[in-house]
């Protein structure tokens, strides 16, 4: 089986690369920035226009002076220029999700729509006189129409409701002024415009939505064409890519749009960064042990994404699930290709801080087998960096509490022998199938890390382990950092000398693979299914 681990999304494409019909109840995540950017412009302009509104009919027509002195005119007129100026500061400083920026836009356009009622009707409007003219709901209406993109149900859901919101204003006026009402026909004068207008801008919003989704389907990552999607992770979607000039496959990585959008400000922020430092990071690596990376760049919808080779493998996760705890010969050589790819980072100035059994490949490469690849490097930490460009959060820890250093727990300071703790807790697992601590919660995972020795792997498992393979991986384990070996160079150089640890060959290996994961078996289909999808790393 053929597994990738990487993320990538395209909106408004389905998993066998085809493009998927429009949500009617949702609009579709990538849309969601551009909507919200739209509406926060159109909150600015209704707020300017009601004060330029306000302002002119009070010198241009004197008969308007007086019903602006009444309260309930004066505190709608206040609401308004309150409501306008809250929303483009909940959108501006990120306090809360693009999509519950879109949610408080619907409730904006029926407040402003209740507002606009009060105003035009503060004055009493003779019964004998024909209504001439329209509503400047019905310019609002359209303004949001054209404007703002929306799921069509919620297009119709605000379009309805601010009708009522007018009428409610209205109401409010007889109730709250005391003048009489004005006859059906003329009232039918003022609605009927309204109600053909939000006909209209539905229809118009159905035509723009449609539209700005076909545009995304086209869109294509630089020059690689998705195919189909793999499987879904924490911070995207995985999929596979073509090179439309090479015929190459590849995986293409982009933060998920559904991610982005249900986070605040600040934590989109910090996603687009970490990101953006992992695709520079792995760019820099040059060693084999280190998945390559092919392009970066950006879609139209500012998401970053980069395009990374494909690996045919399995994660040492799936592989000891499968196929339980593996010989200690086999996990030195695998431990051994891991230090590659470390000291090369190391020498650097990066620490990956989060090796755990899903983030480490064994792959057939050409003519090799079990040749390990070290992925995701998303929260990689450059030791030349300053605490003013940490990629995390106030009060987040970041990592695998199952495969965390005590000091990365407890948030001291770390260099590469913490990658080299995990390291030690991924070998720990290799050999006994279980991790180091387990049971209980997170924190107390975390806390047996800090606090609690670890039995040797010999005693949970009832394979053979070499002496001085288990006081290596014992010796990772230590919780002070200076008892550790002093790099993942040094630790490979322990490791090849360690005595009573057979050689794990390229035949053996062969063998392995061709015995359990034949090359037939090996591909991703685009139709797999819930279970094939959960041999793929979250």
């Amino acid at each position: 089986m053929q597994i990738v681990r990487a993320t990538s999304a395209s909106a408004g494409t389905n998993s066998s690369g085809g493009a998927v019909s429009p949500h009617r109840m949702r609009l579709p995540p990538a849309l969601i920035e551009k909507a919200s950017e739209r509406l926060c412009m159109v909150s600015v302009t209704a707020a300017v226009t009601m004060i330029a509104m306000f302002t002119a009919q009070r010198f241009l027509q004197p008969e308007m002076a007086a019903a602006q002195q009444e309260p309930v005119v004066r505190l709608t007129a206040l609401f308004v220029i309150l409501a306008s100026a809250g929303f483009v500061a909940v959108q501006r400083l990120g306090l809360v999700s693009k999509e519950m920026v879109l949610n408080l836009g619907v409730v904006y356009q029926i407040a402003i729509s209740f507002g606009i009622g009060v105003f035009e009707t503060c004055i009493p409007l003779p019964a004998h006189e024909p209504i001439r003219g329209a509503s400047v709901l019905t310019v609002w209406l359209t303004l949001c129409g054209l404007l703002i993109p929306a799921a069509p149900i919620a297009s119709a859901v605000g379009s309805s409701f601010s009708i009522l919101a007018w009428f409610g204003g209205y109401k409010l006026n007889l109730a709250v002024l005391g003048f009489a009402g004005m006859p059906g026909n003329r009232l039918a004068i003022w609605i009927i415009p309204m109600v053909v207008m939000a006909i209209w801008s539905y229809l118009l919003n159905c035509r723009i939505f449609d539209m700005e989704v076909k545009a995304l389907n086209a869109e294509q990552m630089g020059s690689y064409k998705l195919d189909y999607l793999i499987d879904k992770g924490g911070m995207g979607e995985i999929w596979r890519a073509r090179h439309r000039f090479l015929a190459r496959d590849a995986a293409v990585k982009l933060i998920r749009p559904e991610m982005l959008v249900s986070q605040s400000g600040r934590q989109a922020s910090v996603t687009r960064k970490r990101f953006e430092l992992e695709a520079q990071s792995i760019a820099r690596l040059k060693s084999p042990h280190t998945v390559a990376l092919f392009d970066f760049g950006m879609t139209q919808d500012q998401s970053f994404y980069y395009v990374m080779e494909l690996l045919d493998g399995i994660d040492l996760q799936m592989l000891v699930d499968r196929f339980g705890p593996q010989p200690a010969s086999r996990v030195r050589q695998v431990l051994l290709g891991i230090c590659e790819s470390l000291e090369e980072a190391h020498r650097m100035g990066l620490v990956h801080r989060d090796i755990k059994p899903k983030n480490i490949f064994i792959t057939r490469t050409g003519i090799r087998y079990d040749f390990p690849k070290v992925l995701d490097f998303g929260l990689v930490k450059s030791l030349k960096e300053t605490q003013a460009h940490t990629m995390t959060l106030e009060g987040t820890t970041t990592g695998t509490p199952a495969y965390m250093a005590p000091e990365v727990a407890m948030s001291n300071s770390f260099d590469g022998r913490s990658d080299l703790y995990s390291l030690g807790c991924v070998a720990y697992f290799l050999l006994t199938g279980q991790p180091v601590f387990q049971g209980g919660t997170i924190a107390a995972i975390a806390l047996a890390h800090v606090q609690q020795t670890p039995l040797p792997p010999s005693q949970r498992t009832e394979l053979p382990i070499p002496a001085a393979l288990e006081q290596l991986v014992m010796k990772c384990l230590e919780k002070d950092p200076a008892n550790r070996p002093r790099s993942a160079q040094e630790f490979a150089r322990l490791l090849s000398s360690a005595a009573g640890v057979s050689e794990w060959t390229n035949e053996q290996a062969h063998q392995w693979w061709h015995t359990n994961l034949p090359e037939g078996n090996s591909k991703p289909q685009p139709n797999a299914t819930e279970e094939a999808l959960e041999t793929v790393p979250a």
